[in-house]
């Protein structure tokens, strides 16, 4: 569930080493992510909203789908209203604290090469959970509405 989005012909420039490049491009991403939502944590959902919404798996199955609701929650988390990110979406709670997570156990890999499997192994381990988190979030938000 890591998030890395930079380009690889971007990453090549800070490093040669495939795993290095993965870990810087993990570091940089989430630091990204994380930056966006504390610089325009006032502006950010009055953006969203000029923007048309459209969820596929809310037009097709008509229910919402189990991250709805998770952009407005690291909003609202980021101004410290955890009530509001609470309605908006519980596991928003958990993905951002792996988001957060992501730094130091990246900078750690890049520091100390020799845990880097072990990183791997835990980030991956964390992200699996997490996805079980949001998956009985949505579950129990659907029984509970129903």
């Amino acid at each position: 569930m890591e998030i890395s989005f930079i380009p690889r012909w971007i990453i090549r420039y800070f490093s040669n080493d495939f795993f290095r490049q993965n870990d810087l491009n993990i570091l940089i991403s989430n630091l990204m992510i994380i930056s966006v939502f504390i610089i325009f944590k006032n502006s950010l959902i009055n953006f969203l909203n000029l923007l048309p919404h459209f969820c596929l798996f809310d037009k097709l199955i008509r229910v919402e789908c189990p991250v709805c609701g998770t952009t407005r929650a690291f909003c609202e988390i980021s101004k410290g209203n955890f009530t509001n990110a609470y309605y908006y979406n519980f596991a928003g709670f958990f993905v951002a604290s792996f988001f957060i997570l992501q730094i130091p156990l990246r900078l750690f890999s890049l520091i100390k090469e020799n845990t880097r499997d072990r990183v791997n192994l835990l980030s991956k381990f964390l992200g699996n959970a997490i996805l079980i988190i949001i998956f009985m979030n949505w579950v129990i938000k659907f029984f509970i509405k129903n």
